[in-house]
């Protein structure tokens, strides 16, 4: 096995955005035969340096080459990617990249960027997107020549980080790059895209100059309310109503339009009719405003004309290069000392701290911002996505990662776009920043309603359980339970295992802890005879000093002060919940100090690193935290709540102190072989199950362990088969119609001879002809039988957003009955493939349940980590099942016993790997 690294970036997709390393955007496709006079032009109007640089003469391309670029239709030898820009009111190249197959794995690649344009990374950005679709395609390596003193080019190269040679002749340096992507190559691509990503979310979140075009006069409207929250949430920078009906708002001067403004204005919000969004949005483009916020609904979420309009609006501005947060969306909030923006049309401003949120609702958000509120918890920054038609939470994400103010980052989601994407980047940021997700949708009617309130495709719910999980985000099933996380990750630190302490003066809530702590995945272990002891000394008889630590209604404050210090600093527990249930509220604040008391002796004493939570059972409303000199204790209602929230600080931390996950790939696998038979099958036959030889041949091309079997046409060829294979043997029907072949009595096992052979095969292909014509039988294969072993199964669903699942569980009714599987998004890590072995309920039969001989573990992760790869090289391939696969004793492997491939036409797999 060997450690390879994803891509990080897609091409051949029709129409993808990208970021520029000044922050705006740009558009980047394949060209097609309509791009002739754009490109033609493209050339003509490059500066002659620019010209003899990409060309190495100074004349105009000839026509044949433009031809040649603008036919991008067979990947496999050529194709050409064009970046775009508006330009006098036209969507015109800015940047050309293509390459041309030189044969023997090896394309030739070249690039030309727009004088006007260079410096701003667009060499390297279709460097990564013409390498990815190179890749895909089959070819190995890119040559380019480049001129000695084309400087900015070389740079590319060099900076791309993926390997390179280069040598010197005939005037020219020929540089060799190779297409595998490294860990330099991935590491330098996210490092580009994140700096980029946080330079064009700048002037949102961060802007110096806000206009608000739609600004009224009229009272209620929601252009007077953002102005007004802008105003008097004390905005630190100049603000420009933009009103063609109005002097002046709340003596604000207003301008008629965003032309009329003073020029630099960083940020507009636009609140006007649906029918004026796209004039308005060309005028500020033309004024040079940097980024949008788009209050305006009437868009995607309205059906067909509003899908149609967005995408206007949408081409409107990554023309001009902006960044837009909406349309249909309540606006953003930013705390930060430097800007304080209420650009929304909330009169609800939760106070300044380290928690950043991002909402997919808009009517969801004044909640959200109220909960806060109740809370006491601090918000870094707060946006309303609203229709995600630009800015998304994958945005947002990269730009807090770079927030020194924000600490934690939740996100309240309705719909993926790029799911494998935010994987990626969560599982990167979530090393050092967590991350809280509440995904709706969970059920079908969920999902429906998910749908139509997003115009997006909501993705399977088991396929975000898998994503979550391995990108270590921490998944929350209400909008509260995800507020009681954050508290608690935001304010304590990270709990260094699973031991809990509970402290508490009434018996019933104590019970209630234990239980929830315990479902919770989290240990309530007895104390040790010393921390008994010391606890002995101040606690009556009656109370109880095992764990929990029940003091009984008439503990004194002092014993709470005492007995909190001697559980924190006791070496029995990683982590302490504190239960309060007022029994005297007269004594109450005595109580509630002597717990502050009882922790900061603690801390003096050195537990610093264990989180405390409390539980305050009285009073009205929402318990407040308990504030300390230097920290602040979250307070939780019920024990449950604050259980839970541990709980999952606890599986947290436990994801981050894994080093990280690694994706293999093995010498031996021929993914190209596989490719072209999947290719083959798809121009012969079309769309569906491949042929019994199809099947042998890409399991065999990725090394998987097929039992032995041979195709036979006649009883003489079956029997002869056996004799070769070694008897005892099965007979089934081959037969790409005939998916469950057992299920239909078209399957004979244990043949001992070559007279039970040839019967089984008449009696077989009789029983294949009663279910489908004679066209669509192969044959019967004989195969070998494989005696012992646990029966479990593999099997890759495709999912339309998600890419590859693989699933794993045993064979048999464990599956079919008991449902007994778990999923992975692909590609998978080595700490994927060791939990799906794990996290079944049968693992005990794989481990050697009563006597039984254990499965052979290492072959089975193998066997997934082989299956991932296979889903992820060959695109083609929408669902695999291998059922069953016997897993033999430790050393002796596994075997599949019956395996079926289900192909369908599709586009390289650099559109399958997002950007």
């Amino acid at each position: 096995m060997s450690l390879v690294t994803e891509p990080t970036s897609s091409a051949g997709q029709l129409d993808s955005r990208v970021v520029l390393r000044d922050g705006t955007v740009a558009t980047l496709r394949v060209t097609g035969p309509a791009d002739h006079s754009a490109l033609r032009r493209f050339f003509h109007e490059l500066s002659p340096e620019s010209r003899r640089r990409r060309f190495f003469n100074l004349a105009d391309p000839a026509e044949t080459l433009i031809d040649a670029f603008c036919d991008s239709s067979h990947p496999m030898h050529q194709a050409t990617v064009v970046a775009l820009r508006l330009l006098d009111g036209e969507l015109r190249p800015i940047a050309v990249g293509s390459y041309l197959d030189l044969g023997h794995g090896a394309a030739e690649a070249a690039f030309a960027v727009g004088d006007a344009f260079q410096g701003k990374g667009l060499g390297t950005i279709l460097l990564e997107r013409l390498a990815t679709m190179a890749a895909a395609s089959g070819f190995r390596r890119f040559e380019a020549m480049v001129l000695p003193e084309n400087n900015a080019m070389l740079e590319v190269f060099r900076d791309s980080g993926f390997e390179i040679r280069s040598k010197s002749e005939l005037g020219a340096v020929t540089v060799l790059l190779s297409l595998s992507p490294t860990e330099e190559s991935v590491a330098a691509a996210d490092r580009r895209h994140a700096l980029a990503t946080t330079a064009s979310m700048r002037p949102l979140l961060a802007p110096t100059t806000v206009a608000v075009v739609g600004a009224s006069r009229r009272s209620g409207s929601l252009g007077r309310r953002i102005l007004d929250s802008i105003v008097s949430g004390g905005f630190a920078g100049p603000v420009y109503p933009i009103n063609p009906n109005a002097s002046e708002i709340d003596g604000l001067r207003c301008y008629a339009s965003v032309a009329d403004a003073p020029p630099g204005i960083d940020l507009a919000i636009v609140a006007v009719p649906t029918a004026r969004v796209l004039e308005v949005v060309a005028q500020c483009a033309g004024a040079g405003v940097k980024s949008l916020i788009v209050i305006t609904a009437g868009f995607a979420e309205m059906g067909g004309a509003g899908r149609a309009l967005q995408q206007d609006l949408v081409d409107l501005v990554r023309g001009h290069g902006l960044r837009m947060v909406g349309p249909n969306c309540m606006g953003l909030l930013s705390t930060a000392a430097g800007v304080k923006l209420n650009a929304s049309f909330s009169p609800i401003v939760p106070p300044a701290g380290r928690v950043a949120f991002s909402s997919q609702s808009g009517a969801l958000g004044m909640a959200i911002l109220q909960l806060a509120i109740d809370r006491r918890m601090g918000l870094s920054s707060f946006v309303s996505v609203g229709n995600k038609a630009d800015v998304s939470s994958n945005d947002l994400l990269e730009y807090w990662e770079a927030d020194p103010d924000t600490a934690v980052i939740l996100l309240y989601l309705e719909s993926f776009g790029n799911p494998r994407r935010f994987a990626r980047l969560a599982r990167r940021i979530g090393r050092n920043k967590p991350i809280v997700a509440v995904k709706a949708g969970r059920t079908r009617a969920g999902t429906r309603a998910a749908g139509s309130h997003t115009a997006a495709i909501a993705a399977s719910d088991i396929a975000v359980d898998a994503l979550f999980h391995q990108a270590g985000v921490i998944r929350a099933g209400t909008i509260d339970e995800m507020f009681d996380i954050a508290t608690c990750l935001e304010a304590q630190p990270l709990p260094p295992g699973r031991r809990v302490a509970i402290v508490t003066n009434a018996g019933g809530p104590g019970i209630l802890a234990v239980d929830a702590c315990e479902a919770a995945g989290l240990t309530v272990a007895p104390f040790t005879d010393a921390t008994r002891a010391r606890l002995s000394e101040f606690l009556p008889p009656e109370a109880g000093a095992r764990n929990p630590i029940d003091m009984v209604a008439s503990a004194r404050p002092d014993a709470y002060r005492r007995a909190i210090e001697a559980a924190l600093t006791s070496g029995d527990a990683d982590a302490l919940i504190v239960i309060y249930t007022p029994v005297d509220p007269r004594t109450s604040g005595e109580t509630l100090e002597a717990i502050r008391g009882g922790i900061a002796a603690g801390r003096r004493a050195g537990a610093t690193h264990k989180p405390v939570l409390a539980c305050l059972m009285a009073g009205d409303g929402r318990p407040l935290p308990l504030d300390l000199q230097n920290e602040r204790i979250p307070a939780y209602a019920f024990p449950e709540n604050a259980a839970r929230a541990l709980g999952r600080a606890v599986d947290y931390a436990a994801w981050r102190a894994q080093p990280p996950a690694l994706p293999w790939s093995f010498e031996d696998i021929r993914a190209d072989d596989a490719r072209a038979v999947c290719r083959h099958a798809l121009e012969t036959a079309g769309d569906g199950w491949l042929t019994s030889d199809e099947v042998g041949a890409v399991l065999g091309a990725f090394g998987l362990p097929f039992a032995a079997g041979m195709l036979a046409h006649s009883a003489e060829d079956a029997a002869a088969a056996a004799c070769v294979i070694g008897f005892p043997v099965a007979a089934k029907l081959a037969s790409r119609r005939v998916p469950h072949k057992t299920d239909v009595g078209a399957v004979q096992l244990n043949l001992a001879s070559e007279a039970a052979v040839r019967r089984a095969f008449a009696e077989v292909l009789a029983r294949g002809r009663t279910l489908v014509p004679e066209a669509d039988i192969d044959g019967v294969l004989i195969q070998s039988m494989v005696t012992g072993g646990v029966e479990t199964r593999i099997g890759v669903a495709d999912d339309p957003l998600f890419g590859p699942l693989v699933a794993f569980g045993l064979g048999g009714i464990h599956v079919e009955v008991l449902g007994d599987v778990r999923f992975r998004v692909t590609p998978l890590t080595d700490h994927d493939a060791d939990e799906l072995l794990h996290e079944i309920r049968g693992l005990p039969l794989l481990l050697g349940y009563r006597g039984h001989q254990p499965a052979d573990l290492d072959a089975l992760r193998e066997l997934l980590l082989r299956v991932s790869r296979l889903a992820v090289e060959v695109p083609d391939i929408v669902e695999l099942d291998l059922n069953p696969v016997m897993a033999l004793s430790p050393g002796k492997g596994c075997r599949i016993v019956d395996a079926r491939v289900k192909v369908r036409a599709s586009i390289t797999r650099a559109a399958r790997i997002d950007g």
